[in-house]
């Protein structure tokens, strides 16, 4: 799409297949569709990976717009995902980012006689399973990854890393939907729907493990609350959003570990890659936390406000290495008009976050790792959409709800790493930065990581 933008401008209309798609990489026109026509782009298109993936479009990312969409995104935001209620489910955040400390501490000090000179771990599978961990804490409140991973644990994690590969897929026939009629030409659909009873198999049974408690009174959902229990509490009876309580709270489920799983365990890897092939960053960051913290206990979300530097660190990321490169597709559902072309009801939109993010019309140096242009020229800019040419997490209705856990959990993980590690490439040799296959825009290549701890050794053991 990109080379599409170079060739037709910043915005265009393009036919797939049946469809009409409007592909747009300019803040004015991605103003224009999230202000003035907010509404007419709230819907989302029928796709396969709505019906098989999302519970038929149950789960409120590709739900229709009307009062269903409306009322599942609300409850969600209300009680999982407002400042509020993060405060409430702070301490499963907190756990996570002290186990991934303490666990690397382990490996480190049982390194034998080379543990002076530190311990290489690959890094994306470290981070990949604290925020696993993070999200499966806070929807079912277990804890499945460590650092011996048991049989249940791999097939959990294999489960979750299907899920967000096969959803960012082309289906030919979401285009084209006779050649949904010729099995050979849609082997994603089988996939998906492999994937999907796996899924829902696995989150059923969380969901039917809190109600046998319930019933037997040995759950009580006013302590150690998690999201299944919100949705228990607040959904009475299958007739509260016209599904069954079961499908409502399944699908939502879903919504959160699309949203909150294999995206920030990415974004941290990248953030990571960057200033392992900066050191000057890495320096800059360890001094602020030294300066604003102190080396005498952990960085914790309290302090996350004055760490000016590593959240500029993490904006950085996400402009270059946004969520999700090519925005999930909206549906008008009226006519409207864009940058003064007659766009019909029906026609699909998608934002090109990747290609809107390194435009050189606005951002200076575009393809270059500089958090400081955070401290500066874009000083008034933020991660929640108001800003048209930054839309890691999208704009408008259709906005990610979860950017406010989303940039705790990065930020204070992090800042945790930063403090807690001196991190180095293994023969101090750059990073490859290839970017590899998915929606949410992983490496590559595994995160090579020598680290060496460098704060007190009982600051690690207080964390157990």
């Amino acid at each position: 799409m990109s080379s599409l933008a170079d060739k037709y401008g910043s915005i265009f209309m393009v036919r797939l297949g049946m469809q009409r798609a409007l592909v747009i990489s300019d803040a004015e026109a991605v103003k224009e569709c999230f202000t003035t026509n907010d509404k007419a782009f709230a819907s989302r298109p029928s796709t396969s990976q709505g019906k098989y993936l999302a519970s038929d479009h149950k789960a409120f990312a590709f739900a229709p717009y009307g009062n269903y969409w409306r009322d599942t995104r609300k409850l969600a935001v209300l009680k999982l995902l407002s400042v509020q209620s993060l405060k409430t489910l702070r301490h499963h955040q907190a756990s996570e980012v002290n186990a991934l400390m303490s666990d690397l501490h382990f490996v480190c000090t049982n390194n034998g006689g080379a543990a002076a000179a530190g311990t290489k771990v690959k890094m994306n599978e470290w981070l990949e399973r604290t925020t696993f961990n993070v999200i499966t804490k806070i929807i079912s409140g277990k804890r499945y990854f460590g650092l011996n991973n048991n049989e249940e644990a791999r097939r959990v994690g294999k489960i979750i890393k299907e899920f967000m590969f096969i959803v960012g897929s082309l289906v030919p026939s979401d285009f084209i939907p006779f050649l949904g009629l010729i099995d050979f030409l849609t082997p994603q659909v089988k996939s998906m729907k492999r994937i999907a009873n796996e899924l829902d198999s696995l989150i059923l049974n969380w969901i039917r493990e809190h109600e046998l408690q319930r019933r037997k009174g040995t759950r009580d959902p006013s302590k150690n609350q998690d999201f299944i229990d919100v949705m228990l509490s607040e959904i009475k009876d299958d007739s509260t959003y016209g599904f069954s309580r079961e499908l409502v709270i399944l699908a939502t489920s879903k919504n959160l570990i699309l949203g909150g799983s294999e995206s920030t365990s990415n974004a941290l890897t990248w953030a990571l890659s960057n200033i392992l092939n900066n050191k000057n960053m890495l320096k800059l960051a360890q001094e602020e936390l030294d300066s604003k913290v102190g080396r005498d206990r952990w960085v914790d979300e309290s302090d996350l406000e004055s760490l000016v530097y590593v959240d500029a660190i993490s904006k950085e990321t996400l402009r270059l290495y946004p969520p999700a490169p090519m925005s999930f597709p909206h549906e008008s559902m009226e006519d409207c008009t864009i940058g003064g072309y007659h766009i019909p009801k029906g026609t699909r939109l998608m934002v090109n976050v990747w290609k809107l993010q390194r435009d050189p019309k606005i951002w200076s140096n575009p393809e270059v790792f500089m958090p400081e242009r955070f401290l500066t020229t874009y000083s008034n800019v933020d991660v929640y959409g108001q800003q048209f040419e930054y839309q890691p997490f999208g704009s408008g209705r259709r906005s990610c709800p979860g950017t406010l856990f989303a940039m705790q959990v990065m930020n204070l993980t992090l800042a945790r790493l930063i403090q807690g590690f001196d991190l180095k490439t293994p023969s101090d040799g750059p990073v490859d930065m290839s970017e590899g296959p998915s929606i949410s825009l992983p490496r590559a290549t595994p995160l090579e990581v020598v680290v060496k701890p460098r704060l007190s050794p009982e600051l690690y053991k207080m964390l157990n």
